[in-house]
C-alpha cells in the first residue's frame, strides 16, 4: 500500500471530446517538422542467435534520400548503403548491388537478421523517428481510447489482416509506441524515448526501439544529432572509391 501510495499517479484523459482525425492530424503535424537528420547512432541488434553492437552514421532525408554506413571500433566503414533517390546502393556482408529506390530489399542487408522486406522511404522514416510504414493513409477510422494516461488510436483490418496499434503523447502528440502488423504478417513493436529537451526546435527520439518476431534492433543518437541541416546531396550517391574501399573491408 505504501509502495502504491508513493509511485507516480497517472494523469487521465480527457476523453469526452476526442477527435482520431484531429489528433491524427497533430501527430502528423509534430513529426512533418523533422525534415532530416544527421549524425552519429549506436546501433544493437538482437537475433535468436547473435547479438552486434556498432557505430552507425546517418544521414537522412524525406522522403528517400538516405545514407548509412556501419563503423568497426577503428572508425573504418564495414557496412553501407544509400538511396539518391533513383537508386538504392547496398554493399554489406550480405550484399553488393543496386536497386531501384521504390523497390523492397532485405532489411538484413543492412542490420543482420531482421528478414524484413522495405523500402528506401520506410528505412528513412524509422531512422527519422517516424513509423515506417504509413498507417495513417488507412481509409478506416480508427477507434480512440485512453490507455495508461496516453491516447491510443486502432485501425482494425489494416492491409496485412491485423490491427495497428498507436499511442499518443497526451500533452504533445509525441508518438511513443506503436504496434503494427507488416506486409509480411508478422507482428512488430515499436517505442520512442526522446531527448530531455528539443533538438533544433522539435521533438526527437533519442532511441528508437523496433522488435519484430523475437529480433530486436535498437538505435541511439548521441547528443550531437542534427536535424534540417544542410545535407550534401552527393553523399547519397556512393563515389568507385567508397564502392572499392568498402568491399575491401568485407574481404
Amino acid at each position: 500500500m505504501l509502495l502504491s501510495a508513493c509511485a507516480p499517479r497517472v494523469s487521465e484523459v480527457d476523453m469526452t471530446a476526442a477527435d482520431p482525425g484531429k489528433i491524427i492530424d497533430k501527430v502528423e503535424l509534430l513529426e512533418s517538422g523533422v525534415r532530416s537528420v544527421k549524425g552519429l547512432a549506436r546501433v544493437r541488434i538482437v537475433t535468436a542467435a547473435d547479438k552486434v553492437s556498432y557505430t552507425q552514421v546517418t544521414v537522412a532525408e524525406r522522403p528517400n534520400l538516405i545514407r548509412l554506413e556501419a563503423l568497426n571500433p577503428f572508425g573504418s566503414t564495414v557496412g553501407f548503403i544509400s538511396s539518391d533517390g533513383t537508386h538504392i546502393y547496398i554493399i554489406s556482408s550480405g550484399e553488393r548491388g543496386v536497386y531501384d529506390a521504390g523497390e523492397e530489399f532485405d532489411l538484413s542487408y543492412v542490420y543482420p537478421g531482421l528478414d524484413i522486406r522495405i523500402t528506401a522511404e520506410s528505412l528513412v522514416n524509422l531512422v527519422t523517428g517516424r513509423l515506417p510504414y504509413a498507417i495513417y493513409e488507412s481509409p478506416a477510422k480508427p477507434s480512440v481510447s485512453a490507455d495508461a494516461g496516453m491516447i491510443k488510436l486502432t485501425w482494425s483490418g489494416g492491409k496485412a489482416g491485423g490491427d495497428n496499434t498507436l499511442w499518443v503523447n497526451k500533452d504533445n502528440f509525441r508518438a511513443e509506441k506503436a504496434e503494427l502488423t507488416l506486409p509480411n504478417g508478422e507482428r512488430a513493436s515499436l517505442r520512442y524515448e526522446y531527448f530531455d529537451g528539443l533538438v533544433n526546435g522539435h521533438y526527437f527520439p533519442r532511441r528508437i526501439d523496433f522488435d519484430t518476431g523475437g529480433l530486436s534492433i535498437a538505435i541511439a543518437y548521441e547528443p550531437g544529432v542534427e536535424l534540417n541541416g544542410g545535407v550534401d546531396r552527393s553523399l547519397f550517391t556512393p563515389t568507385a572509391m567508397i564502392e572499392k574501399s568498402s568491399a575491401q573491408n568485407y574481404n
